[in-house]
């Protein structure tokens, strides 16, 4: 076993999210599929008496979903010390997924390095207490995700390009709550994009250009974030490509084939007080 081990922690963005209704238990119901990218936070992991987590952002530990996963993970296996060393890349709050990957590759990483046969189905069950989209960076790449976003079906293919993405460098806080408090009855779609979308993989005929994405936030873009819409805009015309959201924002991407026409785009956009990013998609593995 080792003493310590360090993981890449992806990011991810959202080529289609649709919500389809709520459950029994007044829970949004959701057909989604998700792209893990490059863009990712470090984890290292070593062995300790005790638990702690230093970071390069100002976060109480309390508050970081890696130390409610490791109270899980105690729950469960008992006190098996760590030192967690977080480098973040992935910008906060920005609907690419940098919290719940931390959980769910740290969940991963310290049972491997205390040499612990982790149950998978307490794993999932984990994730889905720890937060709706962490399990699917139990299986990076292409995923499908219903229910509550919690169930993940892999789907195994690979995508070459590039994705540039421009996000906001503000905190706002309880974005997500205040995204579903917004949706009526009438942005509830069947699953269709997603289907749709599903099939275009399945026939091998995916290229990042021609992914027709959908985001039903998307309907709610200005009340959730004020003068984004104007930004969103001036970029598209600056960049000559659509600019989606990811999750519930404030993050937007955009889709390019080649990757040498990526970097130009990227090194000449004026992005205003928004902070812009160039990764690509991540292989399954």
């Amino acid at each position: 076993m080792k003493d310590k081990i360090k993981i890449k922690s992806p990011s991810k963005i959202n080529l289609c999210l649709e919500v389809l209704g709520k459950n029994n238990n007044e829970l949004h119901e959701i057909k989604s599929v998700t792209l893990n990218l490059h863009l990712a936070d470090e984890l290292s992991i070593e062995r300790y008496d005790t638990f702690e987590i230093v970071s390069n952002i100002d976060l109480p530990m309390e508050e970081n979903i890696i130390y409610y996963a490791y109270e899980l993970f105690k729950k469960k296996y008992g006190n098996f010390g760590a030192k967690v060393n977080l480098i973040k890349n992935i910008p906060i709050d920005s609907g690419l997924g940098g919290g719940s990957s931390n959980a769910s590759n740290f969940l991963k990483g310290i049972c491997s390095l205390w040499g612990i046969e982790h149950d998978d189905k307490w794993l999932y069950e984990t994730g889905e207490k720890l937060g709706s989209d962490v399990n699917l960076f139990f299986t990076p790449g292409i995923n499908l995700l219903t229910g509550t976003g919690s169930k993940s079906e892999k789907i195994d293919v690979s995508i070459d390009g590039a994705v540039l993405i421009f996000h906001n460098k503000d905190k706002i806080k309880n974005k997500t709550k205040l995204a579903y408090d917004l949706l009526t009855p009438d942005v509830y779609t069947d699953g269709k994009y997603s289907d749709q979308l599903i099939q275009q993989i399945m026939n091998r005929s995916l290229l990042l250009e021609s992914i027709e994405c959908y985001n039903v936030f998307e309907n709610y873009l200005n009340k959730l974030y004020p003068g984004i819409l104007e930004i969103k805009e001036n970029l598209e015309q600056q960049i000559g490509y659509d600019l989606h959201l990811s999750g519930s924002g404030p993050s937007l991407f955009c889709l390019i084939n080649d990757k040498e026409e990526a970097k130009k785009i990227y090194n000449t956009v004026d992005s205003r007080m928004y902070g812009k990013l160039l990764t690509s998609p991540l292989e399954g593995k």
